[in-house]
């Protein structure tokens, strides 16, 4: 089984990709589409020339029989993928895969992303590209993907994980609700620039008791926020709950 996540930045989607590469049966891979991404953008990111010398990032499809012999090999691969990447994808090759949305809050993914990175722009919250992949994978599988929040996971993994094991025909396993600090062997060349947390963690952290709000966020960001809370509310409103 080669399950295919299609998240946001900053949505816990690394500490998810962590939960998964816990399970004997299952291999994670980070973001394989990322240098591919990052040769067409045209701006400067971390890592930029360690990345294009050792990601595939002209041929698709190379990506793609990467991922499945993967699976040959272990037999179920967790595919971490930002959503803003999968106009670079085979879309044919992925109606094979179990597609698995993650989203969070735009609240909590603008301010952590403009931590690291403060030029955040509509596009870098990728829930256009999530809503429109969620809709074609719909209407063409047939069923619904199943979508989880972030901060649902984070309130409690144990329900959220069970369930979403349960959607995807995998038996669930206790060693998902933890991972040993540090690096993971599945981590991304660019991990050191925006995986700072995760690598400070053995599980999934707690939500804090007091939340952030909208004066929160940085005044020049909130038109970004505006715009992209329609869309992640009716991402939300398919979501597994905790």
């Amino acid at each position: 089984m080669i399950i295919y996540l299609i998240s946001g930045p900053r949505n816990c989607s690394t500490a998810l990709m962590y939960s998964f590469s816990q399970r004997p049966d299952t291999t994670a891979i980070d973001e394989p589409f990322y240098g591919l991404w990052l040769t067409q953008l045209n701006e400067p990111q971390p890592f930029f020339d360690e990345i294009v010398q050792s990601m595939e990032c002209n041929d698709q499809n190379k990506i793609h029989d990467l991922i499945e012999a993967k699976e040959k090999i272990k037999g179920n691969v967790f595919v971490k993928n930002m959503a803003n990447t999968v106009k670079y994808m085979n879309s044919l090759r992925i109606l094979n895969y179990h597609p698995l949305f993650l989203i969070r809050d735009p609240i909590d993914t603008i301010i952590s992303h403009a931590k690291i990175y403060p030029k955040v722009t509509a596009e870098d919250l990728c829930l256009e590209y999530q809503i429109e992949l969620y809709d074609r994978l719909k209407t063409m599988l047939k069923e619904d993907p199943p979508i989880i929040d972030g901060n649902e996971l984070r309130k409690n993994p144990l329900s959220v994980l069970t369930q979403v094991c349960r959607q995807l025909n995998l038996p669930f396993t206790h060693e998902m609700l933890s991972w040993p600090s540090g690096p993971n062997p599945a981590d991304g060349i660019w991990s050191e620039a925006w995986y700072k947390d995760v690598h400070s963690s053995t599980g999934f952290i707690p939500l804090p008791s007091i939340r952030k709000t909208k004066a929160d966020i940085p005044n020049e960001l909130v038109p970004i926020y505006d715009q992209a809370v329609p869309l992640y509310q009716k991402l939300f409103s398919h979501s597994i709950r905790a």
